[in-house]
Order: structure tokens, then C-alpha cells, then sequence
């Protein structure tokens, strides 16, 4: 089975995100279960929401997944772009966007009302290693030729107005949980995080749709022998 240009992928995602945190958030909001400015993981917390956040972090997590496993052979399909560094360089940017997969995963089955710290660990690892993934990707596919500059343009403006989330959500919630910030300014610190955090849910959003057109550069070829993936306009170029 072939499949000829894989755009399809980061839709999905960026639908399926889309999808299950408006189906948690209604129902967290219709059950009472907390009010109408909370954190994501404040919808995984109780019933029925805890189901549809549980399914759509773990699907999110393996399609993450399935998406950087795409970006690792796209960038080495275009080794000829960049330096002979760029396999190893690829291995750890590869091995940080598992690790923000697992963070996800983690958050998912750990919900922050029963599991705070596991939930908060596994939060941080999501969101600071997926961060840098996506901002170092976005330098670097800079270099691809048949991308759009203006596309390039946006995948980098959100990759690091994302990290600069990161760094402003864990300053807000580091000197809430050190009691810097205590009366009027731990609420002001509360308000941040929460608009920090869903500011980087868009973002991510808006990184994983920029994907499109690499991902419609490629080829999958599936068989009972295993995968390859190749360029579009050279099937004989496999990883």
C-alpha cells in the first residue's frame, strides 16, 4: 500500500487536538466541575471529561510521535542541504520529541487532582522538549528547498513565541508553588500560566499545521516486509 504525499498527518492531528480539548473543556464547563478559566489538565480530572481527555492525550502523544518520526527521514532525505553532522543532530532532536510523546502520555494517565507531581513532571518534559524540538526543526527546514518562505516564516514565529511560553508558564508556576507570589499577585501568576498554556496549545497547533507541505513531499510505502518512505518526486531515494 502506497501513500502518495502525507499532509494528511499533521491535519489529523491538529483536528484531533482540536477536537477532543473542545469536547473536554465543554463538558468539564456543563458538569461544574471547574470554572470557565482553567488549565487543560483541569479537564481530565473527573468524569465523563476524564475519558475524552485520556483518549485524546494518548492519541495526540502516538501521532506526535508517528509526525517526528516523518520529520526525522524527511530532514535525511535532504542531507545533501545541510552539514555531515546533521544524522547525529537528528537522533537527539528525534530522542527530545519521544520525550515530549512520553511527557504527554504521562500527563494523560496521570490527572493533576489525584497524581500533581507525576502529572506536573510529565508536563514539563511535554512542553520544554517539544518546544525546542519544534524550534530547532523550524531553523533547520529553513534550509529545504520547495517550502514556501512565508510558510517558514510562521512555523518559526510560532516555535518560538512557544518556547518563550514555556519559560513564562514555568516562571509563573515556579514562584506560585515557591510562594513568591502570594494574595493578588499568585492570582495575577494563576491567570498568566492558564493564558500561557493555552497560548501554547494554539501555537503548537499552528506549528504541527505548517507541516503540511514537507509532509506532502513524501511517499510511505507499507508491505508485510516493513515501510519506506521516499521523496515524492524520487522514489528511489528511500530511508
Amino acid at each position: 500500500m502506497e501513500f502518495r504525499g502525507l499532509g494528511f498527518v499533521p491535519l489529523f492531528i491538529a483536528f484531533w487536538c482540536t477536537a477532543w480539548v473542545a469536547v473536554s473543556y465543554t463538558l468539564t464547563v456543563i458538569y461544574g466541575h471547574a470554572p470557565l478559566l482553567m488549565y487543560i489538565s483541569d479537564t481530565g480530572n473527573y468524569y465523563p471529561e476524564k475519558i475524552t481527555f485520556k483518549i485524546g492525550f494518548l492519541g495526540m502523544s502516538n501521532a506526535n510521535l508517528f509526525l517526528a518520526l516523518l520529520l526525522y527521514n524527511f530532514i535525511l532525505l535532504h542531507a545533501e542541504a545541510f552539514g555531515a553532522r546533521q544524522p547525529m543532530i537528528q537522533k537527539i532532536l528525534l530522542a527530545m520529541g519521544i520525550t515530549s510523546c512520553i511527557g504527554t502520555a504521562v500527563m494523560s494517565v496521570f490527572e493533576t487532582a489525584f497524581y500533581p507531581v507525576t502529572h506536573g513532571v510529565g508536563a514539563i518534559f511535554a512542553f520544554a522538549c517539544g518546544c525546542v524540538y519544534n524550534l530547532w526543526q523550524a531553523i533547520l527546514l529553513y534550509k529545504v528547498p520547495g517550502i514556501r518562505r512565508a510558510i517558514c516564516h510562521i512555523r518559526m514565529a510560532s516555535s518560538a513565541m512557544a518556547f518563550i511560553g514555556v519559560i513564562t508558564f514555568s516562571g509563573c508556576q515556579l514562584s506560585v508553588f515557591t510562594k513568591l507570589c502570594i494574595g493578588d499577585y499568585a492570582k495575577i501568576s494563576e491567570i498568566v500560566s492558564i493564558g500561557t498554556e493555552w497560548s501554547m496549545l494554539l501555537l503548537i497547533l499552528i506549528y504541527i499545521l505548517t507541516c503540511f507541505e514537507p509532509m506532502q513531499q513524501l511517499s510511505l510505502t507499507v508491505s508485510w516486509k516493513g515501510y519506506t518512505i521516499c521523496k515524492r518526486e524520487n522514489q528511489d531515494s528511500a530511508v
